[in-house]
């Protein structure tokens, strides 16, 4: 997270920055004791504290430094002395070099992270001098090792600055190159003075920008920064059927990297007590890809956390019910149809008979596993169960006296198409067929002429057993 902030102590403002401080207490008290949710054990924030020559002009009665310098002595002290599971690092730039030198390097970090460490931040801060220049992107860049690898801890960069890069780099490529790693969250620029159209125009690919025009707008940032750089993040995935409500439920989903591709999180959609959409706890570092796995599945890309807020996610996924249903029969069937959208031809699911599955709304085309297959075109619709019945199949008992070469047929409008062949026909063979008028054709298998073939009808009923001897 990058922010700019600068403002003078107030007892206000120690209250505001006390009263998020409990509750992010009060937060970490309900989740140290869940499972399976996002947490992390350390908060680190690191201020990149412009030094620049620019810092030392008047802002309300003191300079820009002057105002920067306090407040985050104040929020370092106040935080910092009620729980050592936050920790704060300074890194400053433009302190080093005298604005003629032009030094667009001019950038260290002052303080590594520890807890409890404000009195470093008081002593190092009085001892500089705003004098260079302003290489933000440089900084930026070196501040992504000032973090310890620690895949427990969440990372936030907090940028203070009365300007612009005037080093010729590239904050955004910097901020990018962050959200890659996941080394941070995704910056927040808050400008001292810069403007509001100015700043968001050059800030807006770093992140969300805010304009300080004055102390008490920097009372509202304080607020902003804190309670995003240590509270929790949450999220709830709303599942939207056609009439946009949020009533669809009971449905895998994948969280992935935006960048690497990576999976992050895997959860089953479901509704709190309260029949809404259930609250679920990420790390808001990064941008992700959602996969809900409804049939056919549906994916958002590019989803970007509000850190220390509630965010919901709306995924159109609108669906209705597919029942499949053999006549006269319950439980298990190994009768299977082939669902495929509507004139496509790779396949969407394959569903067995006697079951009951979601779609989303739509047209499909259905090819029935049976024998003969039958084919069959339906609609889903939202909330809605839509039936297919098939008869119940016959059983077709061949009897052969020798081996044939046979094909059993079906009559559709005056055409004979073949519904099962036999190459080599043993003495006797069974077929669970579909009722039915078939017409089987056959010949010996060693006979030398066409004009021993020959032809038979057979009616075939549903459960009933069909008995053909050749």
């Amino acid at each position: 997270m990058l922010v700019l902030l600068s403002n003078k102590a107030s007892s206000a403002r120690r209250g505001i920055i006390i009263s998020l401080f409990w509750l992010f207490c009060a937060v970490f008290s309900f989740e140290a004791g869940a499972q399976n949710i996002y947490y992390p054990k350390v908060k680190r924030i690191l201020f990149l504290l412009d030094a620049s020559g620019s810092m030392k002009e008047d802002f309300g009665g003191k300079s820009k430094y002057q105002l920067a310098k306090a407040l985050l002595y104040h929020i370092a002290d106040s935080i910092g002395r009620m729980n050592r599971n936050v920790q704060f690092g300074l890194r400053m730039f433009g302190h080093q070099s005298p604005k003629s030198a032009h030094d667009c390097k001019d950038s260290k970090l002052e303080i590594p992270f520890s807890s409890n460490n404000a009195y470093l931040f008081r002593q190092v801060m009085e001892k500089a001098t705003p004098q260079g220049w302003t290489p933000i992107a440089y900084s930026i860049f070196l501040a992504a090792n000032d973090f310890p690898s620690d895949p427990n801890a969440l990372n936030a960069i907090i940028l203070i600055t009365d300007g612009l890069e005037n080093c010729d780099g590239d904050p955004c490529a910097t901020a990018i190159l962050l959200q890659k790693k996941r080394i941070s969250l995704k910056p927040f620029i808050v400008g001292l003075g810069i403007g509001q159209q100015k700043g968001e125009d050059y800030f807006d690919c770093v992140g969300t920008y805010y304009d300080a025009t004055d102390q008490q707008s920097f009372e509202n940032v304080v607020n902003v920064v804190v309670s995003q750089a240590l509270n929790t993040t949450t999220a709830q995935v709303n599942l939207m059927d056609v009439y946009n409500q949020p009533t669809e439920t009971d449905v895998e989903m994948t969280f992935y990297d935006n960048y690497s591709g990576a999976i992050r999180y895997n959860f089953v959609h479901t509704m709190n007590s309260q029949g809404l959409p259930d609250t679920l706890y990420i790390d808001p570092v990064g941008k992700y890809d959602l996969t809900v796995h409804s049939i056919p599945s549906v994916t958002v890309s590019g989803i970007e956390l509000v850190p220390g807020k509630h965010n919901i996610i709306p995924v159109d996924v609108p669906q209705g019910n597919l029942k499949l249903k053999i006549e006269g029969s319950v439980g298990f069937s190994n009768i299977q149809c082939v669902i495929r959208p509507s004139e496509e031809k790779d396949i969407l699911y394959v569903q067995d008979f006697n079951t009951e599955q979601k779609y989303l709304i739509g047209n499909y085309d259905l090819e029935i596993l049976t024998l003969p297959r039958i084919y069959r075109s339906m609609k889903i619709n939202q909330s809605k169960t839509t039936e297919i019945q098939v008869p119940k199949a016959g059983s077709l008992v061949i009897t052969a006296s020798q081996p044939y070469i046979a094909g059993i047929y079906s009559n559709h409008e005056g055409r004979l198409e073949r519904v099962y062949e036999f190459k080599k026909m043993g003495k006797r063979e069974t077929l669970d067929i579909q009722p039915g008028t078939y017409t089987v054709i056959y010949r010996p298998l060693d006979a030398k002429e066409a004009v021993l073939t020959q032809t038979k009808v057979i009616i075939v009923e549903p459960s009933k057993i069909a008995k053909l001897n050749l």
